[in-house]
């Protein structure tokens, strides 16, 4: 009867844990994802992009930026305390900065965020890494500016 009672606390325990923590930390974790993906898809738009790219870009870059604003308003306390303490995330800054870039894609038409220092700073405050090159494009551009040997047979010929 006890191991009964005791299973059912743990469960309930492990459920709210599981629900009140963890479920917290990983919407912020797949947001922050997502600011990645939005910084890789959009960060070179083109000054002379369509009108409708354009609103897509300002549309993403705002709503990605709005959910780590509204999980930082939102969220528990110990959930501020695990990502902003813990993890040493600056959600509610990372998100005002992406709808910035969004309002300013919009209406002024800003072009190539990555070149911007606000990219810089939500890469800092998420601390999302910079992507890098596939070794595929590292080993041709290793290899560019090598010519390639001349065949004999070529020559003079």
């Amino acid at each position: 009867m006890w191991s009964a009672i005791a299973s059912i606390v743990l469960g309930v325990c492990g459920w709210g844990i599981a629900k009140l923590l963890f479920e917290p930390l990983k919407e912020i974790i797949d947001l922050r994802r997502e600011a990645q993906e939005c910084l890789i898809v959009y960060g070179d738009l083109h000054k002379d992009a369509p009108a409708d790219e354009r609103g897509q870009a300002a549309g993403t870059f705002r709503r990605i930026g709005a959910g780590p604003v509204s999980h930082h308003y939102a969220a528990y306390p110990w959930v501020t305390w695990a990502y902003a303490l813990g993890l040493r995330w600056d959600i509610h800054s990372a998100g005002e900065m992406l709808i910035r870039i969004g309002k300013g894609i919009q209406s002024i038409g800003y072009s190539w965020p990555n070149n911007s220092a606000d990219v810089s700073l939500i890469r800092q405050c998420l601390r999302l890494p910079y992507p890098e090159q596939s070794s595929m494009d590292r080993e041709l551009m290793a290899h560019a500016a090598k010519p390639a040997p001349l065949d004999p047979g070529q020559i003079g010929g």
